[in-house]
């Protein structure tokens, strides 16, 4: 009976899951590596954090100054031609986003009075521009009255870009009608 005690000490040292079971998990041992990295990566972010502050050289940011300074300069005057003319182009109707709607819209450009002479209210390049543009959007964007600051400003690029002057100085919408 001594015998088959020995057996079961010897077998308990050899095998410590036996024991415990299979669920037991191994223990994990904390190496020199990880605590060395960790070392590194905290020294290199504390002299990071040093090297990279401003210097004594630099002013400091202010808020209420720049809010003083903001509040009591004056914007600078842009020139703008007095007189500007408007050019009243042939209304748009255009089938929206895969055919789901119908967008009309009358849309006058304001510009100077030198390059409104050359504009045509049915330039075909214009109209492609703005056709192009309009045809991408979709239902949701149209209905959207926020929507309208944007679409003004694209229109107006659009102008730019076909007339190739700076002398489009807006694009007023005086007709929109979604169905």
């Amino acid at each position: 009976m001594a015998k088959k005690q020995k057996v079961k000490k010897s077998k308990a040292k050899a095998d410590p899951s036996a024991e415990a079971g299979d669920d037991a998990a191994p223990k994990k041992k904390g190496g020199l590596i990880g605590k060395v990295a960790l070392g590194v990566a905290l020294g290199g972010a504390s002299f990071g954090t040093v090297f990279f502050m401003p210097g004594s050289d630099v002013p400091a940011h202010d808020t209420e100054d720049e809010a003083h300074m903001t509040a009591s300069s004056e914007p600078e005057p842009v020139e703008l031609d007095m007189n500007p003319a408007f050019v009243e182009l042939t209304p748009f109707t255009i089938s929206l986003d895969g055919g789901n709607g119908l967008l009309k819209m009358g849309i006058t450009l304001e510009a100077s009075e030198e390059l409104s002479g050359s504009i045509d209210p049915s330039d075909p390049q214009l109209r492609d521009a703005f056709t192009g543009y309009l045809r991408a959007l979709k239902p949701a964007q149209i209905r959207d009255a926020a929507y309208m600051a944007r679409l003004r400003a694209q229109l107006l690029r659009r102008a730019r870009l076909v007339f190739d002057s700076d002398a489009i100085y807006g694009v007023l919408i005086t007709d929109f009608l979604v169905q």
